[in-house]
């Protein structure tokens, strides 16, 4: 009888399928890929795509399409594929598949974040509990109780999130009673939220590798959003590391993010956290992540460093250490602004030296691909369509109203500034009435 193919489970997976390292990370360590993944139309695609494309060699050798709302399905799936191959890791991609993740792995005995780090990262109210210390000050909203938790609130300007969406949905700035009042009608009537102190100050990530509650790696990523022209927080732009920040408050945040993932029994895995530097330094926790960061954060890093996270990712799960180096380079993330109407679609000046990549919901190549020496020059990356050519495009209220976007890194950080201004100069997002 022949022994188990050693495998590793990845949930969540075709949500980033265009980014082929984790399969490549795998398959490269000899492991067979098991896939969770939701049902619906766009996975099928993707699937089809991957079985007769170019990436057919790293096609999971089997696939469930289960959603996160039924764990006990996942974990059943996951228990039956124990019993063939050798599982030897479960690694999640996406935020709903965080607890079932945990679940699985704590079952089976594999490494992961742990239970508390799965339960509480999953949560935005337990995360204001747990993490206290380091939170701004909140109040739990139970559907049928708003208008008693908006008359007794007072501090103010105050954040409004809904508990349980993802990627910024639903956050809104109110700066006073009657903005809180009418806000809440936007909300549906069982939604369960919370009111918050506005935490001030530039907004920060810092993403971690941990092994064993050991951290191997931990850096510093600054965001750009439209709170400065909106009451709404849509991340616009990411730069890893941030050349300006002070020596200090980086060491700051750092051990923040140490503390608040000791507070969290954080086992092996990686995390994203997002903070504001507030004043005299203090750093402020807004949220925290048992998973990969999402939009190109991951390539940011692997620019920056000249090691794929995505390796180290797959090594934590199955056992094995997983670390980067030190950035050598600063990349930078940048979302194009747009006006209100029908996306026609993306013109970039041929001076540029970079075609767009048009919108494709099958698409599996990585978006980023190229990575030149820690003294190279200044480089375009990549010009993306987030969208197909008409789709109606409204106001920036959450992640997905974004429509376009590029990536650059340079040696330093004015070279990146100007490759930056050399990108908007260059790449138009034609909209029409």
């Amino acid at each position: 009888m022949s022994a188990r193919p050693p495998a590793l489970l990845l949930l969540g997976g075709f949500a980033v399928a265009w980014n082929q390292r984790y399969l490549r990370a795998a398959t490269d360590r000899g492991l067979t890929v098991l896939v969770v993944d939701a049902p619906g139309a766009h996975v099928a695609d993707l699937l089809r795509h991957w079985r007769d494309g170019e990436h057919a060699d790293s096609y999971p050798a089997e696939v469930a399409l289960l959603p996160a709302t039924e764990p006990t399905a996942i974990v059943d799936r996951a228990t039956d594929w124990a019993g063939r191959y050798d599982l030897r890791g479960v690694c999640t991609l996406r935020e709903e598949y965080v607890g079932p993740a945990a679940e699985v792995a704590d079952l089976l005995g594999l490494p992961s974040p742990g239970r508390r780090a799965a339960l509480v990262c999953r949560n935005k109210f337990l995360q204001r509990r747990y993490l206290a210390r380091w939170s701004p000050a909140s109040t739990l909203v139970p559907p049928g109780d708003r208008d008693r938790a908006a008359a007794g609130w007072r501090a103010y300007p105050a954040v409004v999130k809904p508990v349980g969406r993802l990627a910024s949905s639903g956050v809104r700035l109110v700066t006073d009673a009657v903005e809180l009042r009418e806000c809440l009608a936007g909300y549906p009537p069982e939604e369960t939220l919370l009111f918050e102190e506005r935490a001030t100050g530039q907004e920060f990530s810092v993403e971690s590798l941990s092994r064993a509650g050991r951290l191997r790696y931990a850096e510093v990523t600054r965001k750009r959003t439209t709170e400065e022209e909106s009451a709404w927080f849509v991340e616009t732009g990411h730069t890893t590391p941030p050349p300006e920040l002070d020596p200090a408050a980086r060491r700051e945040l750092l051990a923040t993010h140490r503390a608040v993932l000791d507070r969290l029994d954080f086992g092996t895995g990686m995390a994203h956290a997002e903070y504001r530097l507030g004043p005299g330094g203090r750093p402020v926790l807004i949220e925290i992540a048992a998973r990969p960061p999402g939009d190109s954060i991951l390539a940011l890093h692997w620019l920056a460093t000249g090691a794929a996270p995505e390796d180290a990712i797959v090594g934590l799960a199955v056992g094995a250490d997983g670390s980067l180096p030190a950035p050598r380079r600063v990349a930078r993330q940048v979302y194009l602004p747009h006006r209100p109407g029908v996306l026609a679609g993306l013109t970039v000046d041929p001076a540029l030296g970079v075609e767009p990549i048009g919108f494709d919901p099958s698409l599996l190549r990585a978006q980023v691909t190229d990575r030149g020496a820690d003294d190279g020059p200044a480089a375009v990356r990549c010009v993306v369509a987030l969208k197909p050519p008409g789709t109606p495009l409204g106001p920036l209220r959450e992640s997905a109203d974004r429509a376009a976007m590029f990536v650059v890194d340079a040696a330093t950080a004015d070279e990146l500034d100007a490759v930056e201004r050399r990108c908007r100069a260059a790449v138009t997002v034609r909209v029409l009435p």
